[in-house]
This record gives C-alpha cells, structure tokens and sequence, in this order.
C-alpha cells in the first residue's frame, strides 16, 4: 500500500507543478523517449549490463520486487552482479502502457511474463503486472520506482 501511496504523490505532484498533462505533441516525444528509455532497460536485465541499468535508475529508486521486498538501487544492482537474480527472458503481452503525467513524469505499466534464475540456477517462471515511474532531471530520463506483482490468484 506504501508503494501505491507514493506512486499517487508522484502523479499528483508531478500534475500540480505542471497544472495538467503535457500537451499532445510534447506528450508523443515523452511516450517516445520513455518507450525506447524502458525496451533499453529490459534489454540491459536480460543481458545483465549494470552500468546501462545504473544510468536508467536514478540513484534514489525504490525497487519492489514481486515478493514484495523493498530494495534500493544499490541493492538491487548489488544482487545482480552477484549473480542472485539472472533475467532469462522478459516478455511483455501486450505492450507496456506508458501515461505521460506531465513534461517531467511518465509511468509505464504493463503485464510481462519472465523466467529468472537464482544464484543456484534454479529456474522460475513469472506473469507479473509492472509498473515502472520515470521522472526527468539534470541527468536525463531515470526510472525512480520500479513495482512488481504476481498476476492474477
């Protein structure tokens, strides 16, 4: 509940500084951006490329992993480089919706299928509805907060 809290300061902070959605043209650029921004970071799971997943996330993201443990950049990026969590595959059906909240916020969400392993090579297969908040600053698009959660009962 503390994830989707924050996740509504974040839009509506966003609007109130912005005073609406971005404007149509604007608005297309951002779902642009933000569409390649996140097939990047799926890419860079996949094929375990730290130093692009440490520029997507900004340095302050919270992670909340589909079991529903709260980890940080660091910790995350940490676990990753350790080799306890290894994405497979990631598939997205059907494509991530990205809402532009403003000039300045867009979230995408979306229901993805994925098989990771762990650091034993134990398999597992996933169907996780995800949502990732990107915010733009001095450093560019980041992601800020990552959730993910199991599919359905």
């Amino acid at each position: 509940m503390n994830t989707l809290l924050r996740l509504f300061f974040i839009f509506a902070f966003s609007t109130a500084l912005t005073g609406s959605a971005a404007p149509a043209g604007n608005a297309r650029d951002i779902e642009a951006e933000i569409s390649k921004l996140d097939a990047q970071r799926v890419a860079a799971l996949l094929q375990g490329d730290l130093k692009t997943l440490g520029k997507i996330y900004a340095d302050n993201m919270v992670y909340v992993h589909s079991a529903g443990k709260i980890d940080t950049k660091k910790g995350f990026l940490a676990s990753l480089a350790a080799g306890n969590l290894v994405y497979v595959s990631i598939n997205y059906q059907p494509p991530a919706q990205i809402l532009v909240a403003g000039p300045g916020t867009a979230v995408v969400t979306g229901t993805a299928s994925l098989e990771v392993k762990n650091k034993a090579g134990k398999s597992t297969q996933r169907k996780l509805t995800t949502t990732t908040v990107y915010a733009r600053s001095t450093a560019g698009w980041q992601a800020v907060s990552y959730q993910a959660t199991p599919f359905g009962p």
